[in-house]
């Protein structure tokens, strides 16, 4: 029996409190210590609502993944479908495959999720957003991107705040409902991969050549590439580039209208966009590789996802064949909508409400209504709500200088702390075999794909991890923890080294020549990636970061998924 405990382990355990019943894990990949309040409120939010919505809409057996954040580090719980507000011993097998099979929670939602699967409900999903969400989405941003900030009254600014927070917490919902379909058939495509003995690295390869939206940026700047490399001399600024001509001026503002107010080097509030990046955008337009080559590597990888399917076509039994190419048809559809949206969704909207908060700080600041600060933007804002920041716009005393001082001061205090990977009781997945077959057949989607989104770890101190493609690379390591990191230091070739990549690192992963990661799985963004660009990828390889040093000459074999260093930096 599980034994209930409201303290969590580790180093600095009872500065964590757990933040509700159940077991939460920290998610250390997408947000730091110093998470602003804004994206706080939004992922908890977000993240809660919007997999509830897509849990409930195919039937899952679970209510939702919750989202909070514990002393600014982000925890997530899988909130079971009943019972998910206490914390309880988990029941004894027998009596969970009873209540599945009595209750009518249960009852209701193995209907449902016969009728999502059977019906492959992901295809409705990917039209509407296709149709509705996605045109939907950009035309907001568009609009929004078009006003003029600092022009805007006080009263002006904070309406301009509170509507981007709406259309923010609108994105942040659908970004995680969207989550429930777009892993679906992959899930399903690498559940029936196991069932027939196929290896899932070729499973997923057959997907390769199929997310459209990896490449977009660096297609949308090809144009503008072409007649700078006309040029007799390479261009050093942008003012450089947009002199050349009217045309590749107008160019250069299509860009930076489309994909320059995006957040770039993470997911917070505190991450840069590309607007504020000028050496990075003028990196992308003339060091990037040509365009041919880039037409090259994506025909690669086209080519190399049709091998592996002619391969897998040969591997399962003739009456199974019509199965396996319409899992990987379904499969390749939302593939691609993996990658497409999270920029969309979340990075553009974001990325807007940070030149509004910006603002903000500029002018909360020259009224003293911040405590003083010397960096740019005043490091004090980010303590603030959306709607705390219109209220100190239109002049609401409060929250006070002195209350904002104390927030960010509990804040530097708890980025000391350590925090623990699980708040509550370790918890094992239930068996299969006690769900109702719909149930049963949805879990184990669920959790197949949970477990090839992360590789297992590694032995210590090995270089080794889950390889992605076939070709062997050597190259110069570039080892980073940040983005902003890669975008300054990566040159073409170079093998990026990182603890785990997201898509704020597509602005380098054109020009690298591999990746090694310490962290991810077939299903992570580092593979993703690798597939597209038709690069080879070990991911997983849990000492990458802190074993291979930067600069030194290393072997990146995905055949065998291992990283050899050949020669140490001079």
């Amino acid at each position: 029996m599980t034994t209930i405990t409201d303290k969590p382990t580790g180093t600095n355990a009872d500065e964590f409190p757990k933040p509700g019943p159940g077991t939460w894990t920290l998610d250390s990949g997408h947000f730091g210590p110093d998470c602003s309040k804004i994206c706080q409120d939004l992922i908890t939010a977000g993240c809660t609502e919007g997999t509830a919505e897509g849990f409930e809409m195919v039937g899952a057996p679970l209510k939702e993944l919750q989202a909070s954040f514990v002393k600014g580090r982000f925890y997530t719980r899988m909130a079971p479908l009943v019972g998910s507000s206490k914390d309880l011993p988990t029941p004894p097998n027998a009596a969970l495959w009873l209540a599945t099979r009595l209750h009518p929670a249960f009852r209701k939602a193995e209907k449902k999720a016969g009728n999502a699967i059977d019906g492959r409900m992901w295809l409705a999903e990917h039209k509407r957003w296709n149709e509705e969400w996605k045109p939907q989405l950009i035309a907001e941003c568009t609009r929004l991107a078009g006003v003029d900030v600092s022009s805007m009254s006080d009263t002006e600014l904070a309406d301009h705040v509170a509507e981007l927070y709406e259309l923010c917490l609108f994105g942040a919902r659908l970004h995680f409902r969207l989550h429930i379909s777009d892993l679906g058939p992959i899930g399903l495509l690498l559940v029936r991969s196991r069932d027939w003995g196929l290896d899932p690295a070729k499973a997923m390869g057959a997907l390769s050549g199929h997310s459209p939206a990896t490449n977009a940026p660096s297609e949308a700047l090809a144009g503008i590439r072409a007649l700078v490399a006309t040029q007799p001399q390479k261009p050093t600024s942008l003012d450089e580039v947009r002199n050349i001509s009217p045309e590749v001026s107008g160019m250069l503002d299509d860009f930076l209208d489309e994909f320059g107010w995006r957040l770039t080097t993470g997911y917070d509030l505190r991450a840069l966009t590309l607007r504020e990046m000028p050496d990075a955008v003028l990196a992308a337009v003339t060091t990037q590789p040509s365009d041919l080559a880039a037409a090259e590597s994506r025909d690669r990888a086209k080519d190399a996802g049709e091998a592996a399917l002619a391969s897998l076509r040969t591997q399962v039994a003739p009456g199974d064949v019509a199965e396996l190419e319409t899992l990987v048809d379904d499969a390749r559809m939302l593939y691609g909508l993996r990658d497409e949206n999270g920029p969309l969704t979340y990075q553009w909207p974001v990325g807007l409400l940070r030149r509004a908060v910006l603002e903000t700080s500029r002018r909360l600041s020259s009224t003293d209504k911040l405590p003083a600060d010397t960096t740019e933007p005043n490091d004090a804002v980010f303590d603030l709500s959306a709607a705390e920041m219109g209220a100190l716009l239109r002049g609401a005393a409060t929250p006070t200088v002195a209350e904002i001082a104390e927030r960010v001061a509990l804040r530097k205090h708890a980025m000391t702390l350590t925090a623990p990977t699980m708040l509550g009781p370790e918890e094992a997945d239930p068996p299969l075999w006690t769900m109702p077959p719909n149930l049963g057949r949805l879990l184990d989607v669920v959790l197949t794909v949970m477990s090839f989104i992360e590789h297992e770890p590694s032995p210590m101190g090995t270089l080794e991890g889950q390889g992605i493609g076939s070709e062997t690379y050597t190259g110069r390591a570039r080892v980073v923890h940040e983005a902003d990191e890669a975008i300054a230091a990566m040159e073409p070739g170079d093998v990026l080294v990182a603890p785990y990549t997201v898509p704020t690192y597509n602005a380098v992963l054109s020009i690298a020549g591999a990746i090694v990661s310490d962290a991810g799985g077939l299903l992570c963004h580092a593979a993703v990636i690798a597939r597209e660009y038709g690069i080879p990828a070990v991911v997983g390889a849990t000492a990458a970061t802190s074993q291979i040093p930067d600069g030194a000459l290393i072997e990146v074999n995905p055949s065998t998924g291992a990283v050899t260093i050949i020669e140490l930096p001079t």
